[in-house]
C-alpha cells in the first residue's frame, strides 16, 4: 500500500536552476552590466600603490624614531637615577662618619670616579663615568659663632655626559659635631 501523506500549508521547496544563476550572476558581478570582469581589471592601480608605500615608508620612518627616542629617554633616565643613587650612598656614609674624619682627604677625598655598572669597569663596559666631588664648608653666618664652629655644611656633586649633554646632580647637608638635634630644638 502506497500512501502519502501531505501537511496542509507546508510546500516543499523547488530547485530550479534558472533562479540559482540569477543569484550567482548577482552576487558576482560588479557594476550595471552582467558580465563577468576579468581577474586582472581587480587590483590596484599604480597610483594607489605608490601612495600606499609612501604612507607605509612615512609611517615607519616615523615609528622606528619614535623607539629610538624611547630608548635614549629610558638610557638618560637610568643614568640620572644612578647618579642620585651614588649621591645618597655618599650621603648616608657622612651621616654614620665621625665628625672629625669628613674633614679629612683620607676618608672622603674631594675628587673620585664612580661608573653605571661598577662590576663591568674591569672589562670596559662599566657605561657613564660619574666625576665625585665632595666639598665641606663651615656652617652658615647666620648661626651665632659657637654653633658656627660645629656645624658644617657638606655639598656632594655628580657631573656624568650622557650622551652628548652634561649632566649634574647635587645634595647638600648639614653635619653638627654632636649631632644637628640640639641645635634645631635648642635643647
Amino acid at each position: 500500500m502506497n500512501m502519502k501523506t501531505h501537511t496542509p500549508g507546508l510546500t516543499l521547496p523547488r530547485f530550479d536552476k534558472q533562479p540559482l544563476r540569477l543569484v550567482w550572476r548577482a552576487a558576482f558581478s560588479f557594476g550595471s552590466s552582467t558580465r563577468v570582469r576579468r581577474a586582472s581589471a581587480s587590483g590596484f592601480t599604480l597610483t594607489e600603490t605608490v601612495v600606499a608605500i609612501l604612507i607605509v615608508g612615512i609611517m615607519l620612518s616615523a615609528l622606528f624614531t619614535g623607539l629610538g627616542s624611547a630608548c635614549s629617554t629610558v638610557q638618560a633616565t637610568r643614568e640620572n637615577l644612578r647618579a642620585t643613587q651614588i649621591l645618597v650612598q655618599r650621603m648616608e656614609s657622612l651621616r654614620l662618619a665621625p665628625y672629625k674624619t669628613l674633614q679629612d682627604p683620607a676618608a672622603y677625598p674631594t675628587n673620585s670616579t664612580e661608573y653605571y655598572s661598577p662590576s663591568g669597569k674591569a672589562s670596559g663596559k662599566g657605561g657613564a663615568a660619574y666625576t665625585i666631588t665632595y666639598n665641606w664648608a663651615p656652617g652658615p653666618a647666620s648661626l651665632p659663632p659657637s654653633y658656627r664652629t660645629n656645624v658644617m655644611l657638606v655639598t656632594v656633586n655628580a657631573a656624568w655626559k650622557s650622551g652628548n649633554v652634561q649632566c649634574t646632580r647635587s645634595m647638600q647637608s648639614y653635619v653638627a659635631r654632636y649631632g644637628i638635634q640640639r641645635y634645631v630644638s635648642a635643647n
